[in-house]
Formats: structure tokens, sequence, C-alpha cells
């Protein structure tokens, strides 16, 4: 497996893969240029691919070894486009684009897991804006791009493949790499550096200047030529860097290079790996390289399309004389293959307009399916606008030509065809036929058939067209007979569809209605100075309202009134479920707020996804009468005292839906007196219209409620019902109607 060590590079390179893996998160490209290009023709130019693929995966694996317990995640389109280091295959995670989940959705995803580094597989349009986002926010994203450019230059780029400005910030590191011919190692010899060449390196380079030696006398190589190198005295390529690093808070064209590729190929000069003319050309030999890469692209794609065109035209032709001699086979066998096995009319009707045009060379052809004595319908065209089917047409004018059974001339335009100028239609109608199709004596339609390049249909080609219409008249015919069988077919089954949907939901209706009156109590527990009263009014057969009272440990006992989300079985099964969890956890835990939080916490493992209930819980103290209550979402029950009505308030959201910390459950008390009512109901009794449409509503509820006051549990449940019944009269009940009495005596 490849390393840094594997490559000639300078010691300056080492020393900033720490700084990479340690310093803040961000996006690390590894930037360089490889021709698109077969290799024989690439090498022929002088054009040597960067090296970037294999230097991307030497800096994933120097990334991850600066940390030997780092971890990373692998986004790639497939596990055979990126090769990962076999040591290291047991600290990354692999996430593969597919099965609905594109680039964007999976650097996110491996953005947010706990890790020090995530490899992206390619930057393109697709992949730079995710990836800069997620390294924005932290994470640390290793890349590679197929450029030319370096440094600030590559954040350009970046910005050209749809990042957005704000998305730029999480640029952190650039590694440019280029490979370029190395110096004979056998011939080369040291040479000191003439005056011209120092003055020339700080022309060219003027940023160099610093860093030309201190000052000290500069010595490079120069390679002769040699047998070993052919007398080129190039011998091998080495590896050029230049890397561009953004601190955090810096704009990205601010950022420093701290690692020049000048100052790397000035060094890799002193040390004889590069002769000091091809750092003097270096910028030059770039621009020089572009434009070889592409001048041979260009002469690659002429040069194959021009050996295309050849082939085509070889083709093209022995394809022609194929054609002239096999189409009337072909265009039988195809007709007996539709007679056989079509039972599809429209299909069939288009199959024929094909067929007929190669029998007889026509470019334009209409069928017409005959519906009635005097009217047919356009059922294909071929060569005409695709707008004409379904057209219904007169029979008036084509009743003679159809009665003789055969092909007669038909110069005209087809009936249902606007005629227009022949420099409007881009054409002139030349040779046309009228063929009818018979069957057992009878007209089931006709084609139109016209050719805007000759003149006349050969005596052939009419024979030939009067034995495939006797043939395909059959073919209709039958197609017909099955057209009207599916017909009755899919109506009787589409009834059959209806009845026994019809007949399931009866069923799904009474068994939700045996569970909702399974769960709904049919006594109340006897408590002393307590009284209970309720009553169950649904909209349709099946409610999702449900009301309870249970006797609890140490004195006490339960009150409690839901109403669930939905209607039919989901809704009475879901409503059984929520009064079981209920009961089982009221003896387990003491507070209301407890109790349903670890309902809430249940109806999420067990319960339908989407669905929800909302429930009041209250706790009485049979001696003291003191009430602990939470409501999660539920509608505020009233406190009848002493002729006023108080709602009884407490936050909490409906169970179900969130986690239980984000539903804010809490307890509330209440002291409950001698001669207060408490009134327990669901949204369907605020809800009731009118025949006119209006509204209940809360404060007609409460007055009501309040009237009855001063009667037992059940008188006050009764008074309510009717109340509601005479404002309702013959109008519609849209939702259940739920009420739960506590009456403190």
């Amino acid at each position: 497996m490849l390393k840094l060590d594997d490559f000639y590079h300078l010691p300056s390179l080492d020393a900033l893969i720490p700084a990479m893996a340690a310093g803040p998160g961000g996006l690390i490209v590894v930037a360089g240029l490889d021709p698109r290009l077969p290799a024989q023709a690439a090498e022929s130019h002088g054009l040597l691919p960067s090296g970037r693929a294999a230097i991307f995966r030497v800096m994933m694996r120097a990334l991850l070894d600066v940390r030997p317990d780092s971890r990373c995640v692998v986004v790639t389109e497939g596990r055979d486009s990126l090769r990962i280091p076999r040591h290291l295959r047991d600290r990354a995670d692999v996430l593969e684009i597919g099965q609905g989940y594109g680039y964007a959705e999976l650097i996110a995803v491996a953005a947010r897991r706990e890790t020090d580094l995530v490899v992206l597989d390619r930057l393109d349009p697709e992949t730079v804006p995710p990836a800069l986002d997620a390294a924005s926010k932290g994470a640390r994203i290793l890349s590679h791009l197929d450029t030319i450019f370096q440094g600030a230059d590559v954040a350009a780029h970046l910005r050209d493949l749809g990042a957005l400005p704000e998305q730029m910030t999480g640029l952190r590191w650039v590694v440019s790499v280029q490979r370029m011919p190395s110096q004979c190692p056998n011939c080369r010899q040291p040479v000191a550096a003439e005056p011209d060449q120092i003055a020339r390196l700080g022309r060219v380079f003027p940023a160099l200047i610093p860093h030309l030696a201190g000052g000290r006398p500069l010595t490079f190589f120069r390679a002769t030529g040699c047998e070993r190198c052919n007398r080129t005295g190039r011998a091998g390529d080495v590896a050029l860097f230049d890397v561009f690093h953004v601190p955090p808070d810096v704009p990205t064209l601010d950022g420093e290079r701290v690692l020049p590729g000048e100052v790397y190929a000035l060094e890799l000069a002193l040390q004889g790996a590069l002769a000091l003319e091809d750092v003097l050309d270096l910028r030059a030999e770039r621009l020089r390289r572009l434009y070889r890469l592409l001048e041979t692209s260009e002469r690659e794609a002429v040069d194959a399309g021009s050996a295309l065109r050849r082939k085509l035209a070889e083709l093209e032709a022995s394809n022609h004389v194929l054609e002239e001699r096999t189409r009337a086979l072909v265009s039988l066998q195809h007709m007996g293959n539709s007679l056989i096995t079509s039972t599809d009319l429209d299909g069939l009707a288009a199959q024929i307009c094909r067929h007929v045009r190669e029998l007889c060379s026509a470019d334009r052809a209409i069928f017409y399916l005959r519906r009635s004595e005097r009217q047919a319908e356009i059922l294909a065209v071929s060569g005409w606008e695709a707008g004409l089917r379904r057209q219904r047409v007169g029979l008036e004018a084509l009743e003679e030509r159809s009665a003789h059974g055969e092909p007669t001339p038909f110069n005209q335009w087809p009936p249902g065809v606007t005629p227009r100028h022949e420099d409007v239609e881009g054409a002139r109608l030349r040779a046309g036929l009228h063929v009818p199709l018979l069957a057992q004596q009878r007209q089931v339609g006709f084609l139109v058939i016209h050719s805007t390049r000759k003149n006349r249909f050969r005596s052939a080609e009419v024979a030939l067209l009067q034995i495939f219409a006797n043939q395909a008249a059959l073919a209709v015919q039958r197609a017909e007979l099955f057209d009207q069988l599916r017909t009755k077919i899919s109506q009787l089954e589409a009834a059959q569809v209806e009845l026994a949907e019809k007949e399931r939901l009866e069923r799904e209706l009474e068994l939700a209605r045996q569970v909702q009156q399974s769960v709904l109590p049919r006594t109340f527990p006897d408590v002393p100075g307590y009284t209970f009263a309720a009553r169950n009014v649904t909209a349709r057969r099946v409610g999702g309202d449900f009301y309870d009272a249970f006797q609890l440990e140490d004195g006490r006992f339960g009150v409690a009134i839901a109403d669930v989300s939905g209607k039919g079985l989901p809704a009475a099964l879901y409503m059984a479920l929520t009064r079981s969890l209920l009961l089982a956890e009221a003896r387990r835990e003491s507070a209301p707020s407890a109790v349903l939080g670890k309902v809430n916490d249940l109806l999420q493992e067990l319960g339908q996804p989407n669905m929800f209930v909302t429930i009041f819980y209250g706790i009485v103290e049979q001696a003291t009468g003191r009430m602990t209550y939470a409501r999660a979402g539920h509608d505020r029950p009233l406190l009848l005292r002493g002729g006023a009505a108080y709602e009884i308030d407490c936050p909490g959201m409906a169970l179900g839906l969130f986690p239980t910390p984000r539903i804010a459950l809490a307890d509330a008390g209440l002291q409950l007196q001698p001669g207060d009512r408490l009134v327990l109901y669901t949204d369907g009794m605020t809800d009731l219209q009118n025949p006119a449409g209006a509204l209940y509503d809360r404060e007609r509820f409460t007055a009501v409620a309040s009237a009855f006051a001063n009667q037992p549990a059940a008188g006050l449940c009764e008074g309510v019902f009717a109340a509601l019944a005479e404002y309702q009269a013959d109008a519609e009940q849209f939702d259940d109607m739920t009420l739960l009495v506590l009456g403190v005596d």
C-alpha cells in the first residue's frame, strides 16, 4: 500500500500533515489534473497525469495515522470507486449512494457522526455545496478535485461548481499536485548558478527572493544525457506539491500558501531532482500543458468522430440493401404476429399503420375504426399529428368507395384532416390510397395512405396491401371483441371490489365497535362520598373517545377521559391500547404526569405512527378530597362550585407524537369540596353544530353545565345531552361526544 514515503518529497510536506489532522475542521482538497485520454495518447504528447488519486489515498492514510485511534466515514458512489487501504478498513464506515439516498443526504449523515474524518470520493457540482456546508459547520472532510488550478484559484473553481459564498468558510486546505519529468540521477552533475539565472529567478518568481537560500551560493544540477536516459537527461518523474491554507475566520482569498509550488520546485532543483530550466519555465509549462491537453482532446474527438461517420456510412449502405430485400417479409411476419397475439385495439391499429407504410413505402397513414353506419373514429395515425386520434368523422363521402372492398386511389385530404396549402404543410400529398377493411362481409374500418415522395403506388404494392387488409380486418374484429369483453370484465371486477370493500368496512366497523364497547366501563367503582355519571355518543358507528374511573391503592381512585385521533378500527385499537397502558402504569406510578409520561413512551414504541391521543388524568384521595392531575393536550375540564364554573388548566401536549421531555407534562393540585361537580368532556361537545352551521362553542357549554350544577352527576349528564340534542336538531354530528361527571357528596 502506498504511503507518503514512497514519493520523492520534501520534509516540509511532512510537517503539514499533523496540522491538517489536528487543526480545526474544514474541507481538505487534493487538486490535480489528469488527462481524460488514453495513456498512450497522453504520453505521446508529454501529458503526465498528476497522480492526484494516489496522493488522495496517501493523504487519507496519513491523516488517520496521525491519531491511531481515529475513525473515518467514507461517502462513495460504490466501493469500487474508492479503494480503502487494507489496514484502515476496520476504521472506516462506508456509506454508498443509492436506494433513495444521494450525496447531500449521506454527507449530512456522515458529518453528524462522531468521527475524525469524512472521506468523499469526488468533488463536482452535486457534492461541492453539501461538502462545504458540512465543513463550514466543523466537519473535517477530505476529497479530491480534477483541476489545473492551485491555491486560491481552487476556491474560485469551487464557486463555479455551485458553492455559495457563506459555504466557502469551510475550505481549509488545498494540496495541489502535479508530476514533472525528473533529471537522470546517473548523468546529472552539480553546477553553480550563474548570476543571470539568479536574476531570472527573481524576475520570474519575485515572491521567491526571500527564499533564495538566504544569500548562500546556489548550486543546481544539470543532466547532460547518457545511455540510461536515452540522451534526454530525463528519467522518471517527481511530484510537485503546492499547499494552501485558510485559517478559521480568514477570508478564503486571504489564505496563505504555506508551501508554494514555486518554492517546492526550487528546493527540488537544488537537490537535483528538477532542472533549473524546468523551474524557470514552470508557469509557461503549465499553460503549454493545458494547451496540449485541449489540442490533443480536440484531435482525439475529431478522429473518433471521423471514424464513427465512416462506419455509419458503411452500415447505412449495407442496411439499406438489407431493408429493401426483407421489408415485405418482415412486414408480413409482423402482421401474422399481430393477428395471433394482439388483443389491444389501440396497439393493433398503431401496428397496422406502421406496417402499411413499410409495405408500400408510404410516409403517412390513418386508421379509421367504424363506430356506426355513418361515423368512424380515428384510432391511430402514422406520419400525421398525434392530436387527430379519437376524432369522429362522417362516412357519407366514402360509402361508395368502401362498398367495392378493394384499394382505390385517394388523391385528396383524409377525413378529419383540415386541408392546408403545401407551403404550410411542408409537403404535397401525391399518391393516395383508400383501403377498406372487410371481415365477414362487414366493414370494420378503413385505411387512408399517402406518399409525399412518389406519384403513384405500384400494382405489386397495391396487391400486397389487399392481402394485408383482408387479414388485418379479421385481427381488428377479434380485437374489438376482446376490447368489449375486457370492458365487461373490468365493470364486473370493479363491482366485486366495491362489494368486498363495503363488506370489509362493515366487518371492520363492527369489530371496532366491539373493541370500543369493551373498553368503556360498564360500572363505576363504589366510592363513599363520590358519584360518577358518563355518556358517550359516537359520530359514526365507532368513535375514538374513552373515559374511565378506577380504584387505586391507599384509598385513592383515578378518573380519566381521552380523545384518540382518527376513526374506525385503528382508532379503536389505539384507544384500547392507551387505556390498557394507563391502567397498568397507574398502579406503578403515583404522580399523574409520571403515568402519562410512561404511557407516552410506550405509545411511541408500540403505537401506530402519526396517531396520538389527548388525555386528562386525575388521582383523588378519597378521605381528603385532594386531587392531583395532569393534562396532555386535552380540553380543560370544568369545576362547578357555588354557582360558578372554573376551568382546570395544566400544561402538556398530546401523547404518541414526541418524546416525553418535549411534551412538557406537569402535575397540578385541586381541593375538592362537598357539592362540587367535576365535568370532563371531549371537544365533540363544543364543536357540535346546529343546522345553520354555528358551533355550540365553549361558552355555551359552560353555561349549560352550570345550569345543572345542583343536579346529581347523572342528572347533570342527562341535562347537558338534552340541551345539546335540542341545539343540534337534525344537523349532522361530525365528532364523538363524551362526558364524564364526578360528583362530590
